[in-house]
């Protein structure tokens, strides 16, 4: 007798491209719900970088000068140095899942400090709250670079291999609808509460209940010893024998891993030069309101995202992550460009710019995300995040936004009074001048450093553009044949040949 059997869906259509069992499929889940909340925290704070409303709460509420908003923005860059010692102590004790879980909530609970300083108002000196600042920043830093070495670590036991583009950009158009939601939702509390003293308070709070929900999700996620391609450690007496700084450095000597070091570190100090400043930009000379700047920054790349992530998945998965990150890049080079011509009479060309932000910035950062993870070995795989994060922080991000801020600073005077003619009828300012760096570097780092990342299984950029070429050609003639078929029938349906 022939047993009864039934096939799933899920077997038919498998939601990721392959079939995968269901505490996988929960996992993956989970992963994707939790930053459905996660990201009202990264909305209102703008961790690692500056939100609109903290860029207002520093500048505004507390007065702080370029230099100094610059030197607050480089804090948590500088204490990704916690993630040497949490590597050796992951080699020698494993406990990825419980080191997230713990330091995620440190993390959220210590932001919650800065929700405190309106309501202590005239109570502390501006020196004393910019100390609380500081504090408050290094500690949350500190905690959330424990949590993103840990998380990373654990997508990459996590995620299989061959659904990774898939995964990341499913995961990542997902939470773009909820920046969107919530970007749209805070422009539209800006504006009611524009006048209101406590309005920090209440967002910082919001802030600090959702990042919480955020790291609720991953206690029912598998720990990474039990994943779909489980993590292992050797034992602590082995670690504490053979785990070394010569080890910790083992990614500088991996050739392939140090070409995207190289890449990651120039790249990012070519972003960040100019990258917080924008925000400054629009608050100081284009008088954009909170509301405004939301919905420039957050909003409409959050739109021009959603529209386009999936196809650059797919992409990835197709072509491999090194051509998808050449061709973003080079189209990242005109994002400088726009805004040298932006003024507050012409402030359409930041919308031009968020657009294409929105759609190529997202590819350059799953790429960099992803090569990160993927082109580690697996056993080594925390050592070599935590040199990733390490080198992008130290010699990316931290050089380039202390630069920045000095050179506004210093420029700022000078220019003022040479008055010094721009493009479109403009005087030339300390952000025109960031904005020519980035470019140029933007440009040094695609031409030399892009062309030397190893991917193994990606095409290579020219068999890119040939391939997608001749997809695009075939599909439109595809398309042609279909329509004179779609005319053929029409013309034989209002006029019948006789019998």
């Amino acid at each position: 007798m022939l047993k009864r059997f039934s096939i799933s869906r899920e077997e038919i259509m498998p939601k990721y491209g392959m079939p995968l069992d269901s505490a996988t499929l929960n996992d993956l889940g989970a992963a994707i719900y939790s930053i459905v909340f996660g990201m009202a925290y990264f909305i209102i704070t703008g961790y690692p970088g500056a939100s609109p409303l903290f860029t207002s709460f520093l500048k505004d509420y507390l007065g702080l000068s370029d230099s100094a908003y610059g030197l607050i923005l480089t804090l948590p860059f500088i204490t990704v140095l916690i993630q040497v010692p949490f590597t050796i102590y992951v080699a020698r004790h494993g406990r990825i899942k419980q080191s997230f879980l713990l330091a995620g909530a440190l993390a959220k609970v210590t932001f919650l400090t800065l929700a405190f300083l309106p309501i202590l108002g005239n109570r502390l000196d501006s020196q004393a709250a910019f100390l609380v600042v500081v504090v408050t920043i290094i500690l949350t830093s500190t905690f959330n670079w424990i949590a993103d070495s840990a998380i990373n670590t654990w997508f990459g036991s996590l995620i299989p291999t061959e659904i990774k583009g898939r995964y990341f950009s499913t995961r990542q158009m997902i939470f773009t609808i909820a920046m969107l939601f919530y970007a749209l939702t805070m422009s539209q509390l800006l504006q009611i509460l524009r006048d209101w003293r406590w309005k920090y308070t209440l967002f910082f709070g919001l802030a600090v209940l959702f990042g919480l929900i955020d790291i609720l999700f991953y206690t029912k996620v598998r720990p990474p010893e039990k994943a779909y391609m489980p993590w292992f450690h050797t034992s602590p007496e082995q670690k504490r024998q053979t785990f070394t700084m010569r080890q910790f450095l083992m990614p500088l000597r991996d050739t392939r891993y140090r070409a995207y070091l190289l890449f990651t570190i120039s790249w990012s100090f070519s972003m960040q030069i100019s990258g917080p400043y924008y925000n400054v930009y629009m608050f100081n000379d284009l008088k954009f309101t909170l509301g405004q700047m939301t919905l420039l920054s957050q909003i409409i790349p959050a739109i021009a995202t959603i529209l386009f992530l999936r196809r650059i998945g797919r992409a990835f998965d197709h072509y491999g992550f090194k051509p998808i990150l050449i061709l973003s890049c080079g189209v990242s080079l005109v994002l400088p460009v726009t805004w040298m011509f932006a003024t507050v009479d012409s402030n359409w060309f930041v919308y031009v710019s968020n657009v294409l932000s929105g759609i190529f910035n997202i590819g350059i950062d799953l790429a960099i995300m992803s090569l990160a993870i993927f082109l580690a070995p697996h056993a080594e795989r925390s050592a070599y995040l935590a040199m990733k994060s390490i080198s992008m922080a130290l010699l990316g991000f931290v050089p380039a936004i202390l630069i920045g801020g000095f050179l506004s600073d210093l420029l700022r005077p000078v220019l003022l009074e040479a008055r010094l003619p721009f493009l479109g009828g403009q005087v030339l300012n300390p952000f025109h001048v960031l904005l020519v760096l980035s470019f140029f570097l933007r440009l040094l780092t695609l031409l030399v450093f892009a062309r030397r990342l190893h991917e193994p299984t990606a095409m290579s950029f020219f068999a890119f553009v040939a391939h997608a070429n001749a997809t695009h050609l075939a599909q439109v003639r595809r398309h042609r044949v279909l329509l004179r078929e779609k005319r053929r029938r029409l013309r034989q349906h209002l006029h019948p040949r006789k019998k």
